[in-house]
């Protein structure tokens, strides 16, 4: 475990590092049953229980098991689209909004995607700042603000969301899947994988079409096709 990184566990394992930029995906709900889940639990704990492969740490072991987890958990969103609330303009406009509406004052926004189940972010979190109790999604902890910034993202959305559905009930699944980024290398690949979500997906041939991520907000500010949003001043 690196200096200064808190880990929680409740289905799926969370990290936080102070200063760190952290990939985080959140998905709907009803979106991955129970039962998938622990499926893909179960083989990660039996890849777990394997001989460490020669010439690997254990961290990287556990890094690397960690991610092909989550490349499983994305493809199944990706192929199963029966709940996609996310598609609806209205629904995607104001996530994205409020995306925006957050960066600088609680974190630097580097790139976004919204898909039509589940949303990938990659941001930094700010100083820490008011972190109070809260029920519901995913508690905040006093060790650290990710868990906060995603309970403010989802406990709004998810209210605005069911009002412009003119629906009720559970909008997000209570937990996240969140990593955070090692360096610099890494950092490049996640914005990568982010802008290349909906061309794997097959709903768009370039990223930049797909209308609701950073590679199209990129594309619109200096008809740059990187996916990183500019530089906030």
């Amino acid at each position: 475990m690196s200096a200064g990184e808190h880990i929680t566990r409740r289905i799926l394992p969370h990290w936080y590092v102070p200063g760190a930029v952290h990939f985080v995906t959140y998905r709907l709900a009803g979106t991955l049953p129970a039962e998938v889940m622990h499926r893909l639990r179960d083989e990660k704990e039996s890849r777990a229980r394997r001989p460490l492969p020669h010439g690997l740490s254990l961290a990287e072991f556990r890094e690397r098991l960690h991610k092909r987890f989550f490349a499983a958990y994305d493809d199944y969103l990706d192929q199963t689209c029966t709940v996609d609330w996310l598609t609806h303009p209205p629904v995607a406009a104001m996530l994205r909004q409020n995306l925006y509406h957050h960066s600088r004052r609680k974190y630097h926004l580097i790139a976004y995607c919204i898909m039509p189940n589940h949303v990938h972010v990659l941001i930094q979190p700010t100083v820490a700042g008011e972190i109070g109790t809260t029920t519901g999604d995913e508690t905040p902890d006093a060790q650290g603000p990710l868990a906060a910034i995603m309970h403010s993202l989802k406990s709004y959305t998810a209210n605005e969301a069911n009002r412009l559905l003119g629906r009720s009930g559970q909008f997000w699944q209570h937990e996240s899947y969140d990593h955070w980024v090692r360096n610099e290398d890494e950092l490049e690949r996640i914005v990568d994988y982010i802008a290349a979500n909906p061309v794997k997906a097959k709903l768009v041939r370039q990223p930049h079409e797909w209308l609701f991520c950073s590679a199209h907000d990129r594309f619109l500010h200096d008809g740059s096709i990187s996916a990183w949003l500019p530089t906030e001043s």
